[in-house]
């Protein structure tokens, strides 16, 4: 079952905010209605309904010429009607009406009785209506509607859409001052956690936040030249190993030609198999960052990368133009091609599709496969599946690390899936074209 709780920073603080406030909003509408407005109503209705019970009880008392001028008066200065038994109202029925809803509970206590107001609708106009008991018989005793100057309903609803709409700004405004730092740092550690360098976080803002990008800053700057330190230093073994093997190699071709063949060969395929380690190496050291982006024909570059190689399949396809760093995409499928022939005997099929907003190249192999767990840890830095160090069985491993840091440092992905039928399939997603790219890319067309 899925939590209810937001995943989201800003969402769980924008919601803190608003239930916090919210609930404060209620209780304090809460509140004014009781410790107010409920008083003043109770006041009214008070008054009116003893308006109402002397009215009518007066109506009974007086002379039958002078009932008609005090009913006008009556109407014209209170908007108080009276009717006599003999004239009851028509078409009533129940309208509720939170006012004269109180106005019913103060007539049952004046009258220490049940009373129920009922309204009808007369010339266009609501009114409510209420029959009293007197000696002269039952008056009904009504009001319009619009002798209570008040709209509780309507006041109700804008209140509580003002306050509703203040509530989400100023929740939103605080929620987002609270997680926006917070996002750009998740935002630069993940470029961080990717090989790349981000730019220097501001720190400004209240200090706590401040104080954690001036930390972070600092450790992005440490990890930058740790990673320098790493290219020097690896430069620097390069160097000095390359300068005994090159002793070896000259060592081995002043050696007098009655020594063993098979031994001198075996020697200089070790020297070879060092070098070459040593090179890979440095590569993998160095700052793999992102190059100059190129528009180039994809399809084109895939032919010269695949070039006569053996046992490689790919049916050339032109016509899908983009913006890449053309020389990361070369070695990264270089790499990819040459460890698929590595592990495969079978032949290797290179495949483009350009159909998406970002081409992907395929390239499928038919060798043992990598288990599923295993297929993020093959991009680590010297990592193997076969255990051996024989580059006849699989190299050194960095191959695919090579590969891995150079698609990150320009915006490039890379994935490894099973193949159906077995053996696997290596996908680089390229990066889509940005707006200028798309604006260039319908000029041409």
């Amino acid at each position: 079952m899925r939590s209810l709780v937001p995943a989201s920073l800003f969402s769980r603080v924008l919601l803190t905010l608003v239930l916090t406030f919210g609930s404060f909003a209620l209780i304090t509408f809460a509140a004014v209605v009781y410790y107010a407005l409920f008083p003043v109503v109770q006041r009214s209705t008070a008054d009116l309904a003893a308006l109402m019970e002397l009215s009518a009880r007066t109506l009974a008392q007086l002379p039958p010429q002078m009932r008609g001028e005090y009913r006008e008066k009556l109407l014209s200065e209170y908007q108080l009607r009276l009717l006599t038994p003999d004239e009851p109202p028509g078409g009533l029925h129940n309208h509720f009406f939170p006012y004269v809803d109180r106005l019913s509970h103060a007539l049952s206590d004046r009258l220490e009785r049940r009373v129920h107001m009922q309204s009808n609708v007369i010339d266009g106009e609501r009114w409510f209506w209420v029959d009293l008991r007197t000696s002269a018989g039952t008056v009904w005793a009504g009001f319009p509607r619009n002798r209570i100057q008040t709209r509780p309903l309507e006041g109700v609803f804008v209140i509580s859409s003002l306050a509703l709409l203040l509530l989400l700004i100023t929740a939103t405004v605080l929620a987002r001052r609270v997680t926006s730092p917070l996002t750009r740092l998740s935002r630069a550690a993940e470029e961080v956690a990717m090989g790349r360098s981000p730019e220097r976080l501001p720190e400004s803002g209240p200090t706590e936040l401040a104080s954690l990008a001036r930390q972070f800053n600092r450790t992005s700057q440490q990890v930058r030249e740790l990673l320098a330190d790493r290219t020097v230093l690896l430069a620097g073994i390069s160097h000095d190993l390359r300068t005994p093997l090159t002793r070896l190699r000259l060592a081995l071709e002043m050696l007098p030609e009655n020594v063993d063949t098979t031994l001198r060969a075996t020697m200089e395929r070790d020297i070879e198999e060092m070098n070459a380690q040593i090179s890979q190496t440095v590569e993998l050291g160095r700052t793999l960052g992102a190059g100059e982006r190129n528009r180039v024909d994809v399809g084109a570059l895939i032919s010269e990368v695949v070039g006569n190689r053996p046992r490689v399949v790919w049916l050339h396809s032109s016509g899908c133009i983009q913006s890449v760093n053309g020389i990361a995409l070369r070695r990264i499928l270089g790499n990819l091609i040459e460890n698929a022939l590595r592990y495969s005997a079978a032949p290797v099929e290179v495949r483009l599709d350009c159909q998406h907003r970002a081409p992907v190249v395929f390239v499928l192999d038919r060798g043992l496969g990598i288990p599923e767990l295993e297929r993020e840890a093959v991009f680590r830095p010297f990592y193997r599946l076969e255990g051996s160090r024989n580059r006849q069985t699989g190299g050194s491993g960095l191959g695919l690390a090579v590969a891995r840091q150079l698609a990150i440092a320009n915006d490039m992905e890379i994935h490894l899936s099973a193949r159906v039928g077995g053996g696997t399939v290596a996908s680089v997603r390229l990066p889509p074209p940005d707006d200028d790219q798309r604006a260039d890319a319908d000029r041409d067309t």
